[in-house]
């Protein structure tokens, strides 16, 4: 089984333009960032933001340091909540134009620098580091795929379905939030959200690229009122031979995603998930995003990291804490 296709391409660091940066729900938001170039991208790859503005600080001053006391610290990048790491967001989508490239990031607003994000406005510049990790495994040989979602884990599928779109397949996504309005999608007007789970073309983002989509809500104010674990188990159950013809790929809460994942291994199923980890570099250097895998003899587990050897991982092979 594939443990997600390895994309080592071109990588560096640019300066990006703020095309836009809308809020789609509660707390959730779509940025979109363009630049005259950008090295080539897949699904599942992801990008480090500076979440603070590009400009150089002043230069750096003196600080008097009284005899028996402790010195007055007042720069911002000490005594304020200025976030000095960048942080990593999933790509949730590529358009490569006349006028350059504009890459997506869906976000919620989670702590400083997301929160600083949440500010930038149009005209705006960003620093990008990317792209990063490897990518979903667009299997040539299985004509069918389901994409599970949760809450941001929801914008790297977006980007996926379009590479799906363009490989010929067909496609349905579930999708999960909390309630209606933490859904970070839009509903087609008129369409119908089925209350049992049935995929229908009912969100926006997907069906521009012909997937049907169902969405599954904790509170029940939209659509199947339940887990979106719940409406895979009914999904795949009704794929006649899934395990030949099905890939299945997740990306969102932990628990989400090893319950999909033990799911498809219960059934033979391809199952990739995407990995979220705290990260502080993005490719390998610090060692901070380590995760479990099964060693490859089988017997007992080993470390990998999550921004080199994934973010997307076989979920045969991930050892679930």
């Amino acid at each position: 089984m594939s443990s997600g296709a390895k994309t080592r391409g071109a990588r560096g660091t640019f300066e990006m333009n703020v095309l836009a940066n809308d809020r789609l729900c509660d707390g959730h938001y779509l940025l979109r960032l363009g630049a005259a170039a950008f090295p080539a991208t897949r699904p599942g790859q992801f990008v480090q933001l500076q979440c603070r503005p590009t400009s150089p600080h002043a230069p750096p001053r003196p600080v008097d340091w009284p005899q028996g006391a402790w010195p007055r610290l007042t720069g911002p990048e000490l005594a304020g909540a200025e976030p000095l790491l960048r942080r990593p967001f999933s790509l949730a989508g590529r358009r490569d134009t006349d006028a350059g490239v504009e890459i997506e990031i869906v976000y919620s607003v989670v702590g400083v620098g997301t929160r600083w994000l949440s500010t930038v406005r149009a005209g705006d510049t960003l620093g990008v580091l990317g792209p990063l990790g490897n990518a979903f495994d667009v299997r040539e040989d299985k004509p069918l795929a389901v994409l599970v979602g949760g809450g941001v884990g929801i914008g790297p599928l977006l980007y996926l379905a379009s590479a799906l779109n363009d490989a010929a397949k067909r496609a349905a996504a579930l999708c999960g939030a909390y309630s209606r309005e933490m859904l970070p999608l839009t509903p087609v007007q008129g369409a119908d959200i089925s209350k049992s789970g049935r995929p229908t073309s009912c969100l926006a983002e997907f069906a521009r690229w012909g997937v049907e989509s169902a969405v599954a809500t904790d509170d029940g104010s939209l659509g199947y009122a339940g887990f979106v674990t719940d409406l895979l188990e009914q999904t795949v159950g009704d794929v006649d031979h899934a395990a030949k013809l099905l890939v299945v790929y997740a990306c969102g809460p932990e628990a989400m995603m090893q319950k999909a994942g033990q799911t498809c291994i219960a059934r033979g199923i391809e199952c990739q998930v995407s990995l979220e980890r705290h990260m502080a570099c993005g490719m390998g250097t610090c060692q901070s995003c380590v995760c479990k895998v099964k060693s490859d003899g089988g017997e007992g587990w080993k470390y990998k990291l999550c921004c080199a050897d994934g973010p997307v991982f076989d979920a045969g092979q991930v050892v679930w804490d």
